[in-house]
């Protein structure tokens, strides 16, 4: 698989590039909601937390406590998009495959490409951010192992999501739900240890912990990721591109069976 996508990546940028395009294709602002879309989704999710529900961490500041936000919501908000839409993403181009030259296997990639657009715009603005508080650290130079690791982990899941989504549409609203629902189950603008006792397993046990915590240790000044967290995290994110692969490649014969 990553042979294939080696050898077809000038395609796959330029099919990446026109969904892009095309997506944004008809409104005023065009690409500019590249940039708006995420910045107003952050400054919801601040304004809950620090208006509404009033969190605070000991020894922080109010500009601290946002960039602790930003840092994990941001490649929260890649993982959502990328998931959601990559789900239907070979059932809706199967037109691209039958009628293209094109490699079935590039139609998910190019969906996790695209969701996460908005998310590659937000880490450069939450990086500005960073350096404005005179925050970064050496770790930021491990931030494109990071997403590209992260990249690796959405692909794998994509592949297997966007193979059984063929047959089975309805799993899609399942995801949806799911992936909401991690939101609240994510320590996004609260702390691990703020999770009462007997409950911690389900941190732990969340893949988005792991990935959030790899964010915020090289975008923050702050200790450098765990050596558990990062060992956990790259196993993880390899592992799910490895049977992701092998899953895709099993069935990608019969997907075509199917409009």
């Amino acid at each position: 698989m990553v042979a294939t996508i080696y050898r077809y990546r000038r395609m796959l940028a330029a099919i990446t590039r026109v969904e892009l395009a095309k997506r944004h294709a008809g409104s005023v602002l065009g690409f500019a909601w590249v940039v708006l879309q995420p910045a107003l989704l952050l400054s919801v999710y601040v304004f809950v937390y620090m208006v509404v529900l009033r969190m605070r961490f000991e020894g922080f500041s109010r500009f601290d406590y946002v960039l602790y936000v930003f840092c994990g919501l941001v490649p929260y908000l890649g993982f959502m998009e990328a998931l959601t839409t990559g789900g239907l993403s070979v059932k809706q181009n199967m037109h691209l495959v039958k009628n293209v030259m094109l490699p079935i296997e590039l139609i998910p990639i190019r969906s996790v490409l695209v969701g996460m657009a908005s998310q590659f715009v937000s880490i450069g603005l939450v990086l500005l951010l960073v350096a404005a508080d005179r925050s970064l650290t050496w770790h930021v130079a491990l931030l494109p192992l990071v997403v590209l690791l992260q990249v690796m982990w959405l692909a794998g899941l994509t592949w297997v999501l966007a193979s059984v989504t063929v047959a089975l549409p309805d799993i899609t609203y399942f995801v949806n739900l799911f992936v909401f629902l991690l939101m609240f189950l994510s320590p996004i603008g609260y702390r691990p240890d703020m999770v009462p006792k007997g409950f911690g397993w389900i941190i732990y046990l969340n893949p988005i912990y792991y990935m959030t915590e790899m964010f915020r240790g090289t975008m923050l000044n702050g200790p450098s990721p765990r050596a558990a967290v990062a060992i956990i995290y790259a196993l993880m994110c390899l592992a799910t591109f490895a049977l992701g692969s092998a899953f895709f490649e099993r069935f990608r014969g019969v997907l075509t069976d199917y409009e």
